[in-house]
Order: structure tokens, then C-alpha cells, then sequence
């Protein structure tokens, strides 16, 4: 029976929370990418606050100290995939934020930004909802071999703002959908 549990597991797509992320958020989460990906999705035990990663000049979390720390972990190694989930604000050296980042079957996605909230705008939950669907395959999607896709309708476009987020939806396009599935 134990042999059949890590067979399972190999074709699953986990999911943990670093630091506080609202469970109901998960499993909202989890549920849509179970209907994208169609492969069983689980939510894994969470892991603490990533202070470890905060960079006090910039007031934002490194993502590839937080990723490299999920790839890390043995925990996670008997699943496919890995996604992190954090609600801090991300970033690599190069760029001014990031929503998330990819490596080697892992990824990482942040939801602050996602957030009308931290644009000053009303809550939505709706779209928050969308946008945190949308960068969790866009993500993944990179942990499957995927790069960036010209097609700007597509889950792997490149986001670099929120327009372009709410423009591609958590959509494939044809080209790429045939790449992974």
C-alpha cells in the first residue's frame, strides 16, 4: 500500500502556505488548479513566516531564498510539483517585484500584489481569486518546461503588471496546453 501512496503522490501538485495564508484562499486555489492541470492537487503541511528571506532595505521578500527553502525541504520531495504560496511582497535583485518564480518543480507565487487593496482600490475578491489562479499555473507551467509565451491571451505570457495578468486568464493557449498535457 505504501508503494501506491508515493506512486500518488509523484503525480500530485502540492501546495503550502509560507507564513499566514488564508486557508479558504488554498483550497479555492487548490480546486482550480485540480480542473486546469487535471492531476490531484493536495495542501501540504505550512511552513513559518520567511524571515529569513526579508530584505530591510527594500522592504520585500527574496523569492529565491523562499524557493530554494521549499526545494530544501525532503518533505516535499516525493510530490511532481511544489507551490509555495506567501503574502508578503516578492522580489528578485533584477526586477522591482515579482509575482512569483520557478525552479525544478518547484515555484512560488505571491498574493499582495494580486490584492486590489495594496493599489488602493476596493477589495474584489472575485478577481483576487483569478489573479492568484492565473500566477499559480503561469508558475507551474514553468515548473513543466514551459517559457514564455508570446501570445498575450495566454497563461505563460510574461505579467509584468496586473493588465497583463487580468488580459491572459489562467488559460493555456493551444501551442503551450500541447506542450504539457
Amino acid at each position: 500500500m505504501k508503494g501506491n501512496c508515493k506512486e500518488y503522490s509523484k503525480r500530485s501538485i502540492l501546495l503550502v502556505s509560507i507564513g499566514y495564508v488564508n486557508l479558504t484562499m488554498i483550497q479555492i486555489l487548490r480546486d482550480g488548479l485540480k480542473n486546469v492541470f487535471k492531476k490531484p492537487v493536495e495542501i501540504g503541511k505550512g511552513l513559518s513566516e520567511p524571515d529569513y528571506a526579508y530584505n530591510k532595505k527594500r522592504k520585500q521578500y527574496h523569492s529565491t531564498t523562499i524557493l530554494n527553502a521549499l526545494l530544501e525541504d525532503k518533505e516535499y520531495t516525493a510530490y511532481e510539483k511544489v507551490l509555495g504560496i506567501v503574502d508578503h511582497d516578492l522580489y528578485v535583485p533584477e526586477l522591482n517585484f515579482v509575482f512569483g518564480e520557478a525552479s525544478r518543480g518547484v515555484a512560488i507565487i505571491s498574493i499582495t500584489r494580486l490584492r486590489q487593496e495594496f493599489y488602493g482600490l476596493a477589495p474584489d475578491q472575485a478577481l483576487l481569486q483569478r489573479r492568484v489562479l492565473t500566477e499559480a499555473v503561469h508558475e507551474l507551467g514553468h515548473t513543466y518546461g514551459l517559457g514564455h509565451c508570446k501570445n498575450p491571451h495566454c497563461v505563460m505570457f510574461f505579467s509584468n503588471s496586473l493588465i497583463d495578468t487580468d488580459r491572459k486568464g489562467p488559460e493555456f493557449c493551444l501551442k503551450c496546453e500541447s506542450k504539457i498535457f
